[in-house]
């Protein structure tokens, strides 16, 4: 009879460390940006971002509204906005949009960056061209 286990094989690994790992990184990040915030998410980084964090776990920490990423003026009220995003040059200078029209409109927020999974040189010297560079705080996960 054959047995529906083998005792030779190695076991499966167990991925669930790391998925703690990286909601656990996800959230020190979002607690940097104390209180109510919208997070703005690009649309491919959606589906591992629910995979490691729900909603409820977003609400938990402060996330007020969950947005996709979608090139053109933001309709949010939040004083506070954090955007989750790859390191793509189209995306920063769609930020740095967001960021001046806030400023020309008289609006006072605080910003958030999360770069993933890393960020590059070039976005920052984006924001840096853009003048914005200061007012936005970056990292990378």
């Amino acid at each position: 009879m054959a047995s529906s286990a083998r005792k030779d094989s190695p076991e499966l690994p167990d991925f669930s460390l790391l998925k703690r790992l990286a909601r656990d990184q996800l959230v020190y990040l979002l607690e940097q940006l104390p209180g109510k915030k919208d997070l703005f998410i690009e649309a491919d980084l959606m589906s591992p971002l629910d995979r490691i964090a729900n909603v409820a776990i977003l609400k938990q920490h402060d996330v007020d509204k969950l947005y996709k990423v979608e090139y053109k003026p933001i309709i949010s009220t939040a004083d506070q906005l954090c955007f989750l995003i790859r390191p793509r040059i189209r995306t920063v200078k769609w930020i740095c949009d967001v960021v001046q029209a806030d400023k020309a409109a008289g609006k006072f927020r605080r910003y958030k960056i999360i770069f993933t999974p890393q960020k590059f040189y070039a976005c920052e010297t984006v924001l840096e061209e853009q003048g914005v560079f200061g007012g936005i705080n970056r990292v990378c996960s």
